[in-house]
């Protein structure tokens, strides 16, 4: 599998996925104004129209991007995500980020989903830059593993003749 397919996939998936978010929301509540009218998407997940906006606004970016730039998605997504994330985990359930995004805690548990599977798939198209860069660590710690297993055969080896002697 070529190393971008992971970005690729991601962006795909993902774009469709929050795409389709977006417009289930968009469906059930398409409140902007006021904070308190919120709906429960499926029963748990906190949505108003800003929130559908930027689901499908992130998506549709994903969608685009799946073909020529789907590592930069894959990062930025992860990124934002993961911000979003985290930084509902750290304030208090159901309170607003940036205003106007419900943020409670299955909507902070997907936003993290989301966001470290992005950095994971841009990870894994850039792995072997990664390794590169590490100074080829990867190699080096499969060639010390190497040794040890021929260590531990010669060891067997020198036993059974020890063995076999007497």
């Amino acid at each position: 599998m070529e190393r971008t397919a992971y970005a690729r996939l991601y962006a795909t998936v993902v774009g469709a996925a929050l795409v389709l978010l977006g417009f289930a929301g968009l469906l059930q509540n398409t409140e902007f104004d006021a904070r308190e009218l919120t709906s429960e998407l499926f029963g748990f997940y906190t949505i108003n129209g800003w929130a559908n906006l930027f689901h499908i606004a992130a998506g549709l970016l994903g969608l685009l991007l799946a073909r020529p730039l789907p590592r930069l998605y894959a990062m930025l997504a992860g990124l934002v995500f993961t911000g979003l994330g985290v930084w509902g985990i750290v304030a208090t359930n159901g309170t607003w980020l940036l205003g106007e995004l419900p943020a409670t805690r299955w909507v902070n548990l997907i936003n993290l989903l989301v966001g470290i599977s992005g950095i994971v798939a841009y990870a894994a198209s850039r792995w072997d830059r990664i390794v590169a860069w590490s100074g080829g660590l990867g190699g080096r710690l499969e060639a010390r593993a190497e040794f040890r297993r021929q260590k531990r055969r010669r060891r067997k080896i020198r036993k059974r003749k020890a063995a076999g002697d007497n």
